[in-house]
């Protein structure tokens, strides 16, 4: 499985990987959209962005009363199909992480799914800070 790691050491809380994955997976500019969170601690003196831990034994997987949301070993992460997806928040609810949330428009659940590959917010963080960690 794949995911984002981040070292927050050097990341300036900018948002920048929040901004590109809005537009990404949304269309527009908006934090706060964004298939991540951003974590500012201290004051923003230190700040770490949280993404989607793609669980290789997923509980958000195993709630899902449609299947809308499986382990896809092939891709290398946990995938949404929102077309089974019938919002009634149970992935939301039990993620260890919060990293699933229903989206307010479509009223499905929403997650990261890796750009399907492209991972923008690690491309386009400007202080290098996120990576992608394959296991």
């Amino acid at each position: 499985m794949k995911k984002i790691v981040v070292n927050p050491e050097l990341c300036t809380g900018c948002e920048m990987c929040a901004l590109i994955c809005s537009f990404v997976n949304t269309g527009g500019f908006n934090p706060h959209r964004a298939c991540l969170s951003i974590n500012h601690f201290q004051d923003g003196v230190f700040n770490s962005p949280a993404f989607c831990q793609q669980c290789e034994d997923a509980v958000c997987v195993k709630v899902c009363p449609t299947n809308a949301l499986k382990i896809d070993k092939d891709k290398g992460y946990v995938s949404l199909d929102t077309e089974k997806c019938i919002g009634c928040g149970e992935c939301e609810k039990n993620c260890p992480f919060d990293m699933i949330t229903i989206d307010p428009d479509s009223k499905k659940a929403f997650k990261c799914q890796l750009c399907d590959g492209q991972t923008y917010c690690v491309d386009y963080c400007p202080e290098d800070a996120l990576g992608v960690y394959e296991k």
